[in-house]
């Protein structure tokens, strides 16, 4: 089992990549979908229809949500929640463009994919085999296939480059010091990112290297899986191909969203000085 992401441009018809090729400045991300019946079904020349909850970051929300509610293929969207910067909708319609392929081969969509001027993010866990059929029917139902990432065992792997170069420059700032040398705000200014964004691409990164350190992968490794996973280093390349067609391994740039309150409430000790115990005072 390996974790791959992929990088899909969504075909035209698909709501969401016509939507976001629409607003480019806008960020959508899709949290869940799950099929739907009865009154909230749309004919849908047989493919299936799901509710999908789409959170939608940017300064365009209106015009998105304006937008989904006039494609020919969303029977409804309805605003479920404001907070901040980012707008949640419930999205009823035709399934997004990857999910029938994902399902045909039983393959699972790990975490939410984000949607960027027509190209998704997608993060997919299984076997080669698997990964590899899951790219042929997206590629006979007219998407290109890119690979940003696999699971394999080499640590510059596991962290795109917009989340490798921020947290690089985060310890050289010294925002993981104790006591911190650089805020969030201060980190966010520094790289022109807002805060928000800032924060959530430090705890995408930051919880992929856990993952890895929790399941003992790369230079995690105990000496028995280190072992384990030189055996099988040479099926671990840096590219991947779908049906003989070869896919880069370039990273995409990450433009992340999310609720600022747990930011606020770590930047307000930022700069306190830790807490000695009586034992350790000099």
């Amino acid at each position: 089992m390996s974790r791959t992401d992929l990088r899909l441009d969504l075909p035209t018809g698909s709501w969401l990549g016509d939507v976001s090729r629409r607003v480019p400045a806008a960020t959508l991300r899709v949290a869940e979908t799950i099929a739907v019946d009865g009154d909230d079904r749309q004919p849908t020349d047989g493919d299936p229809a799901v509710a999908a909850t789409v959170r939608v970051g940017g300064t365009d929300r209106d015009r998105v949500e304006a937008a989904l509610r006039d494609h020919e293929h969303v029977s409804r969207a309805t605003a479920v929640e404001r907070r901040g910067d980012v707008r949640t909708l419930r999205v009823v319609g035709r399934a997004p463009a990857y999910l029938p392929a994902a399902r045909a081969v039983g393959l699972p969509i790990e975490s939410t994919v984000e949607v960027v001027d027509g190209r998704a993010a997608v993060t997919v866990v299984g076997d080669r085999g698997r990964i590899e059929a899951f790219g042929r029917r997206l590629a006979g139902d007219g998407m290109t296939v890119g690979v940003a990432a696999t699971g394999g065992d080499d640590p510059d792997r596991t962290l795109t480059e917009a989340q490798r170069d921020l947290v690089f420059e985060a310890v050289r700032a010294g925002y993981y010091d104790t006591p911190r040398r650089c805020t969030l705000t201060e980190l966010a200014e520094a790289n022109g990112i807002a805060k928000s964004t800032c924060s959530e691409t430090l705890h995408r990164a930051e919880g992929r290297v856990m993952r890895r350190f929790v399941d003992g992968e790369g230079p995690f490794a105990s000496k028995s899986n280190a072992e384990g996973a030189a055996a099988g280093e040479a099926e671990s390349p840096q590219t991947a191909a779908f049906d003989g067609e070869e896919f880069d391994g370039e990273d995409r740039d990450d433009k992340e969203f999310s609720d600022d309150r747990d930011a606020d409430e770590l930047e307000a000790r930022d700069r306190e000085e830790p807490v000695r115990s009586a034992a350790t005072e000099p």
